[in-house]
């Protein structure tokens, strides 16, 4: 099979199609599910298991990999409860809008959903760091802070005035830092530019005296087309490539310091979540465990292919330098501040996520290889 398969390798439909056959689904579940026995939870049997019929809206759309994380834990969800536990999900905008998952969970319109947390910062200041934290947090790191660092706590905590109950369902790697049509030499050069960028990247290119856009991803390939924006940020190598931004757009930004990862949520009614029984809690949060570990090894296995079919077809990455990421850097933490400031809640996470990763960088960067070997 490894000989048969060097050369169909190449092809990132095929690399796609192979990861989904199960061998890997099938491993992330097996290793979640021990874990879960390992630490005291007790097997259980079908006979344990209510019944559960659930419509679960999305706020993105689960045909992109790396946002379909809430697929697979349906999927598994339903085979280790024979079927009794059932989470059905629906794109954005077959039920409601993707904007407004999280509000209608809330309202008990729908007894879940999966979203991005960033999508309730005008409502929750602190919502924007569950999802992702500008420089301090890449995807292992987030994982550890969020199972052994607090924050898990803090993030149920936060949602609790929400009534709702959130479980991190899905990791994913940086996405790329933009696409551009023409050249840069700096981030001095994005001030000329119009950027399509959200959230804290949006924040700090602000500072910077950039030009920002906020259109939707469904308008930003017609955007770079008609040079409505000159640049935009949107999602991982293989996204842009599903995108076809290499087409139009023939440089692309590295390293992702706005977004080094990115998380996403079930999010379920409170009253919903109290009434279920313990066993099958356990099961659903299992399974989220699982689409996590199985969405990062995914979504990690699939970028270099990306990468290397965006290169062949001309598109070439822009460098930034240590000066730059540095000015960036300053930016970012006076913008954080100033939100510290606004927020007393977005400060408790902010400080307990800052100093997790000050001291997690402490081993990393000397119990870890240098990317260069």
């Amino acid at each position: 099979k490894t000989n048969k398969g060097v050369k169909e390798m190449i092809n990132i439909k095929y690399i796609q199609k192979r990861i989904k056959s199960g061998t890997a689904k099938k491993l992330a579940l097996r290793l979640v599910l021990l874990s879960g026995f390992c630490s005291g939870a007790a097997p259980v049997s079908s006979q344990e298991i209510e019944r559960v019929r659930w419509q679960v809206p999305t706020g993105a759309p689960t045909t992109v990999p790396g946002l379909d994380a809430i697929v697979h834990a349906s999927k598994w969800l339903s085979e280790i409860s024979n079927g009794h536990v059932t989470l059905r999900t629906y794109e954005p905008g077959e039920l409601i809008p993707g904007f407004e998952v999280s509000s209608a969970v809330e309202k008990g319109t729908y007894p879940a959903g999966f979203t991005y947390t960033a999508y309730d910062q005008g409502s929750m200041p602190e919502a924007s760091l569950f999802s992702y934290i500008p420089f301090y947090l890449g995807p292992i790191d987030y994982i550890a802070w969020h199972y052994s660092g607090g924050g898990e706590e803090l993030l149920v905590d936060a949602y609790s005035k929400r009534n709702i109950h959130p479980i991190l369902c899905g990791v994913t790697g940086p996405q790329l830092g933009g696409w551009f049509t023409s050249p840069v030499s700096s981030i001095e050069d994005l001030k000329d530019l119009n950027f399509r960028i959200a959230g804290f990247g949006a924040d700090v290119l602000s500072e910077l005296g950039v030009n920002v856009s906020s259109i939707s991803a469904a308008e930003t390939y017609q955007a770079l087309e008609r040079g409505v924006v000159d640049a935009a940020k949107l999602g991982q190598p293989l996204v842009g490539l599903k995108f076809g931004f290499p087409e139009i757009a023939r440089y692309y930004m590295v390293p992702d310091w706005a977004q080094p990862s990115t998380a996403t949520h079930l999010m379920i009614n409170k009253g919903k979540w109290n009434e279920l029984a313990v066993p099958t809690r356990r099961l659903i949060e299992m399974s989220c465990k699982a689409a996590t570990l199985y969405t990062l090894s995914e979504t990690e296995f699939l970028q270099g292919k990306a990468i290397k079919a965006i290169n062949e077809a001309g598109a070439s990455p822009i460098q930034l330098s240590e000066n730059d990421l540095t000015k960036l850097k300053e930016i970012t933490d006076q913008v954080l501040s100033k939100n510290s400031e606004n927020s007393a809640a977005f400060a408790r996470v902010l400080r307990s996520q800052v100093e997790f990763s000050e001291s997690y960088k402490k081993w990393s960067q000397q119990g870890y290889l240098p990317n260069k070997y």
